[in-house]
């Protein structure tokens, strides 16, 4: 089973931690969601986890592996992560780009096998892209670019899947649809985690936070424990109100009703 364990991390770029040491434990079935407002490290931690970036201090683990002595195919293998920025500029077809995701588990030279096939077929059916599956991703549109870079990464099949702001871009139906494919997912024995802006999305999807504040600060827990109107406010810097009623809860800024 998948599992992702960090162990005082600290994360940041020239050497300049922009947090407090993280440990935190996240395993198979969990699908976690990291809230934070712009500069709090949400994308400098996820590329740590994904071992573009060295870390600050600390360590990162996948199924009990230490990241920095995994070979790169077979971390691949092991997570994968959806970035908030891809590069889809050259004409390949949606189908080619998302084919790519399936590197980690091909041999050198080696051709698509039927496996192959079935995992960008689900990937393409995931994300919506079956009927666009031909059209040259430098004709779509930036949310459909975005979901193929998730379908990319879906053909993956991670056992630890991480996506930075996967919904930018998205229609409301492709953010739903996309949020509870990744319950599915950690359903199926996976790790899931993924940053967000959306409070609401986060708590209705995910059942583990984890809350980057601007002093470097974090915590982690169950929605319903960290939302609070403190917390929140620490967390963005403006007062958010729950305007729902007993256990429904949506979140909105201070007179936005």
């Amino acid at each position: 089973m998948a599992s992702l364990q960090i162990d005082q991390l600290c994360f940041g770029r020239g050497g300049k931690a922009l947090n407090q040491p993280l440990t935190l434990q996240a395993s198979a079935g969990q699908v976690w969601a990291v809230l934070g407002e712009n500069g709090a490290g949400k994308s400098t931690m996820l590329h740590t986890l994904a071992a573009l970036l060295k870390p600050v201090g600390g360590q990162v683990s996948v199924d009990g592996v230490d990241i920095r002595r995994c070979p790169r195919k077979l971390l691949a293998r092991r997570l994968g992560l959806v970035m908030q920025q891809a590069n889809l500029a050259f004409p390949y077809s949606v189908r080619e780009m998302v084919s790519a995701g399936r590197y980690a588990h091909r041999p050198p030279w080696g051709g698509l096998s039927e496996q192959d096939q079935q995992a960008i077929t689900e990937a393409l059916a995931a994300t919506a892209l079956e009927r666009l599956a031909e059209r040259p991703i430098n004709h779509l549109s930036g949310g459909e670019q975005r979901r193929v870079a998730i379908a990319t990464v879906l053909a993956q099949q991670p056992g630890v899947l991480l996506m930075d702001e996967p919904v930018h871009n998205l229609d409301v139906r492709h953010q739903v649809s996309l949020m509870r494919h990744c319950r599915q997912l950690a359903e199926s024995g996976r790790v899931v985690m993924f940053s967000l802006h959306d409070v609401n999305l986060a708590r209705q999807y995910a059942d583990r936070l984890l809350l980057l504040y601007p002093d470097g600060a974090w915590e982690t827990g169950i929605p319903d424990q960290l939302l609070t109107p403190q917390r929140l406010q620490h967390l963005f810097g403006v007062p958010l109100r729950d305007l729902g009623q007993g256990p429904h809860h949506f979140w909105a800024p201070e007179g936005g009703e």
